[in-house]
C-alpha cells in the first residue's frame, strides 16, 4: 500500500524522538519505557490495571498507558508522585509513549509489518523544560504558564518543548495542526473536516478516551 510521505516521516522522526536522550531521562531509559508501553499496547490479554508488572514507576506507567490508558485518574497519578515519580518525568513518559506507539497502531491497523524501536541515541538528559510552569486546572500535571489559556489537550505536555512540539509533528500528519483545527471546512484532499471527527468520535468511544 502507499503511505503518505509526510506520515511516514513523522512517523520516523517520533521513533527516533522516542529513544534520544529528553530532559529527564537518557536514551536507553526512554527506550525501554517506549518497548514497555508497546509490549502492553500489543499483548492480546495484558495484565489487569491495577497490576504494575516491572516494580518500576516509570515503566508501570508505561504498561498502564498503552493496555488501559482510559483507567488512569488523578488519584492514580497522585499516588505516583507521591511514590517517587517526578511530575515533569511522569510528562516525559507521556510524552514517549504517545510517540512510540503510533507507527505500530498504524502498521497494524493497516496489515503492514510491526516496526521495530530504533536503538537507543547515546547522550545524558538535556534538562530543556519550559521558562516557566504553572499547576493546571484543565490537567493532571503542570504545564507551560499560563496555565489553562488553551484546551487540555494542546496544553498537555507544554512543560518539556521537545515533547510537546513532536506531539504535533504527529497530530499535523494524522490529523491536522493546532492552525487548522480553527477551519471547519479543512481537509487534506481526502476525508472532509466532519468525517474526519466523525472517525475520531467513533474510535474515541470504542477506546473509552475521556477526551
Amino acid at each position: 500500500m502507499s503511505v503518505r510521505a509526510d506520515l511516514a516521516e513523522a512517523y520516523r522522526v517520533a521513533s527516533l524522538h522516542a529513544v534520544s536522550p529528553g530532559a529527564r531521562f537518557d536514551g536507553a531509559r526512554r527506550r525501554a519505557i517506549a518497548q514497555a508501553a508497546l509490549d502492553a499496547y500489543l499483548d492480546p490479554a495484558p495484565a489487569p490495571p491495577w497490576v504494575r508488572p516491572y516494580g518500576d514507576l516509570a515503566l508501570d506507567v508505561a504498561h498502564r498507558l498503552g493496555a488501559h490508558a482510559a483507567t488512569i485518574t488523578r488519584e492514580w497519578y497522585e499516588q505516583v508522585i507521591t511514590e517517587g515519580l517526578h511530575p515533569l518525568e511522569w510528562v516525559e513518559v507521556v510524552g514517549v509513549v504517545i510517540t512510540s506507539l503510533p507507527s505500530a497502531a498504524f502498521a497494524r491497523a493497516a496489515g503492514l509489518d510491526l516496526p521495530a524501536l530504533p536503538t537507543a541515541v547515546a547522550g545524558t538528559p538535556h534538562g530543556r523544560e519550559a521558562d516557566e510552569l504553572a499547576p493546571a486546572r484543565l490537567n493532571f500535571v503542570p504545564v507551560a504558564a499560563p496555565a489553562d489559556q488553551v484546551a487540555a489537550v494542546v496544553q498537555a505536555l507544554s512543560a518539556l518543548p521537545d515533547e510537546w512540539d513532536v506531539l504535533w509533528l504527529l497530530a499535523g500528519a494524522q490529523y491536522m495542526s493546532d492552525r487548522q483545527m480553527d477551519d471547519p471546512l479543512w481537509n487534506r484532499g481526502t476525508l472532509s473536516r466532519p468525517q474526519m471527527e466523525l472517525v475520531a468520535s467513533r474510535l474515541a468511544a470504542l477506546r473509552d478516551c475521556l477526551f
